[in-house]
């Protein structure tokens, strides 16, 4: 027996023992390789995660600082600072995704949050600063901005710069105050309002994706305010956002 034995062992292994060896070894290196793959599908999640709460925060910011200024005036009681604070330029549907949203305020910073270097009596002088919002045909939210003394002599200091990545619908309603009791009666496209100096709020919504395939590709469809937006299947991550902004100087 113990002849036998040790014949066996200086024989080496049977082909039947390579082969579970082999099999051991594939199930072992599949196990790791979905683990690994795992790893990164669950990273690449979480960073379109992040990526997409950027977007929100950076388009949440832009908008509320541009809309909260709209129609703002240094002096109410002087008709030489009298405004249009959204103006006719604004527009629905510019484009098959995008509104156009353009307001208006008196500012003594510039398009580059710089004091007006034009000064009297050692402080910066009110200059009207105008601020455009649209898509453009990167999938940005661009921001256009003009500023100068009066409407007849702005100048562009932004032309259309791409700020908000992977912007897939830009959506627009305007708070109208139909009866002057200074309460929004209705949410209504651009233009449709009774009077543009009536509107007390903007709603804007958008549509958010991250950078890349994460998630199951099927179509899905989301409700920007009051347009639906049919997102393409292609396994990005999405988002929708709104936001309710007032107009501060028409609001008590």
């Amino acid at each position: 027996m113990k002849q036998q034995s040790v014949a066996r062992l200086s024989s080496g292994i049977t082909l039947i023992e390579l082969l579970v060896s082999l099999l051991l070894t594939a199930i072992l290196l599949l196990g790791l390789v979905q683990l690994v793959t795992a790893a990164g599908t669950a990273t690449r999640l979480q960073d379109n995660q992040g990526l997409l709460q950027d977007q929100a925060r950076f388009a949440m910011h832009l908008l509320t600082d541009a809309v909260g200024q709209t129609a703002y005036s240094p002096e109410p009681w002087n008709p030489d600072f009298e405004i249009e604070g959204i103006a006719a330029q604004t527009m629905d549907t510019v484009s098959a995704n995008s509104d156009r949203l353009v307001v208006r305020s008196w500012s003594d910073l510039n398009c580059f949050d710089n004091r007006n270097p034009d000064t009297e009596g050692g402080k910066p002088r009110f200059y009207i600063r105008e601020s455009t919002f649209e898509l453009n045909g990167s999938g940005y939210l661009a921001r256009s901005c003009r500023y100068g003394p009066s409407l007849a002599e702005l100048v562009s200091q932004v032309r259309r710069q791409g700020i908000v990545p992977g912007v897939e619908s830009f959506q627009l309603l305007f708070g109208d105050d139909q009866d002057n009791d200074g309460n929004v009666d209705r949410w209504v496209r651009a233009g449709h309002w009774s009077d543009q100096k009536r509107v007390l709020g903007i709603r804007a919504g958008l549509l958010l994706a991250g950078s890349g395939p994460v998630t199951e590709t099927r179509t899905r469809v989301y409700e920007i305010l009051d347009v639906q937006k049919s997102a393409r299947a292609d396994g990005k991550l999405r988002q929708a956002i709104e936001l309710t902004l007032a107009l501060r100087s028409r609001c008590g």
